[in-house]
């Protein structure tokens, strides 16, 4: 189904405002605005390949979605050219993408439908490339939700270099209904056997994943579930490995800035829970050295500090987990900035990017940032942004927010995350709707 607020949430001009002092002023460009017939309203990342940008959209095409390319100008020309490698027709093939791609090591693209497949909940689809840059899609696997299997894959998928596996996550199925964590392994033939490695169970160890895992240098497959937990505002998992059995854990479960329950209780109040997120929907990050886990919810935060849209628990933050220091055992997480509208924008959505060392944080709001624009009903005023997290420097203590690019509406509004180029100075993205093509979204760079 196609987002509708607040399911949104749930998932060319430049307007720099308290950039840190001394940055570069940060350029917003949009690259290609969605006509509808190539596509519409895309909900997930991009994935950088060769110099190519490539994503999905949830509609458009022959109205199921479709798997898109856009390559870059060749000097002097500089607009970027558009590609549609596939329109899902909504049947066997799959249908309403909402997750971003993945590139195998001999170029083949993988990729997840929500819908659609042989048993209507959702497929793993790849396209492989061809002569002529003609592309051949294929299913590799159509979950049945039935048996303990998942269904209504919303995120996309990650690929182990180390086992050519490919892990995944689904929203809903499993043996309890409420979403299901899963491995693709490459069979004879060029076929895939897909496994379920864990089924949520909702309390205490989490339901409905939307968000990609993410794999650790060691292994360890990290997660996060929308909903669920102790408080049913979403947790942090993992899962380790020992002899081919992995083992599921919940390392935090989101409060929810409980402080908000009947009558928006300030955070800084003795006598109430502390304030917390609530509804993780993003990727996670992890510093390969520290261990440390990043990550935003879409909700909770400071419940004072939200009066748009009614939510008592909060506009959403950025967290961090830092992992235990035997022989303690429990996670340690920390706010590291808390949304509040209108201008400091609401709802962060979707990817993070940090270079190697994990620090600066780029991520995006998909609503706020501005008073000026509604992309959304009036309850959600501002398109959202493109923000930078820059961390303490001694003896300050807390990160701060600077904001790099605000949506306008014809320049995109709702981002959905961002990507960093592997040189650095880039981010690339894209927004669920907005643009000068009848506002079906848009794929958009912000050099800095």
């Amino acid at each position: 189904m196609q987002k509708s607020l607040p399911t949104i949430v749930l998932i060319g001009a430049l307007f720099a405002l308290r950039m840190p002092c001394g940055a570069a002023t940060p350029t917003l460009t949009t690259l290609f605005s969605f006509p509808g017939t190539e596509g519409a309203y895309p909900e997930a990342g991009l994935v950088l390949n060769n110099g190519a940008l490539y994503g999905t959209t949830y509609a458009g095409g022959s109205g199921w979605g479709t798997v898109f390319k856009l390559s870059p100008p060749t000097p002097p020309a500089t607009a970027w050219t558009p590609a549609q490698l596939y329109s899902f027709t909504g049947g066997a093939d799959g249908a309403n993408p909402r997750a971003g791609l993945v590139f195998s090591a001999r170029g083949v693209i993988f990729g997840t439908t929500e819908q659609g497949g042989a048993h209507g909940y959702g497929t793993v689809f790849t396209l492989t490339p061809g002569t002529g840059g003609t592309w051949t899609q294929a299913v590799v696997y159509s979950f049945t939700g039935q048996g303990g299997d998942g269904a209504y894959p919303e995120a996309g998928l990650i690929l182990s270099a180390k086992s050519g596996l490919f892990y995944g996550t689904t929203y809903g199925g499993g043996t309890a209904g409420y979403g299901t964590v899963f491995s693709l392994t490459p069979a004879a033939g060029g076929t895939w056997t897909e496994k379920v490695l864990c089924s949520f169970n909702g309390t205490p160890d989490g339901a409905n994943p939307l968000a990609p895992l993410t794999l650790s240098t060691k292994g360890v497959l990290y997660g996060t579930t929308y909903g669920g937990g102790g408080t049913g505002w979403g947790t942090v998992f993992q899962l380790t490995q020992a002899a081919g059995v992995f083992t599921e854990s919940v390392i935090y479960s989101f409060n929810g800035a409980p402080s908000g329950a009947g009558g928006g209780t300030a955070c800084t109040s003795s006598t109430q829970p502390p304030c917390d997120g609530g509804a993780p929907a993003g990727n996670l990050l992890v510093n390969a050295t520290t261990g440390v886990l990043s990550g935003t919810t879409t909700l909770g935060g400071d419940p004072t500090g939200c009066p748009q849209g009614g939510y008592e628990q909060g506009c959403g933050t950025v967290f961090q987990l830092t992992p235990p220091t035997p022989p303690a055992t429990t996670w340690t997480e920390a706010l590291l900035y808390t949304f509040g509208p209108p201008q400091d924008a609401m709802l962060p959505s979707y990817n993070l990017a940090a270079p190697p060392g994990g620090a600066p944080i780029f991520g995006t709001a998909f609503s706020g940032a501005s008073s000026s624009f509604a992309c959304f009903p009036e309850s959600y005023t501002g398109c959202g942004m493109v923000y930078v997290l820059q961390p303490p420097k001694p003896p300050a203590t807390a990160w701060t927010l600077g904001t790099m690019a605000v949506f306008a509406g014809d320049n995109g509004g709702g981002p959905n995350g961002v990507i960093l180029s592997p040189a650095g100075g880039l981010l690339y993205g894209t927004t669920y709707e907005g643009g000068l093509s009848g506002g079906f979204g848009t794929v958009f760079q912000v050099a800095y």
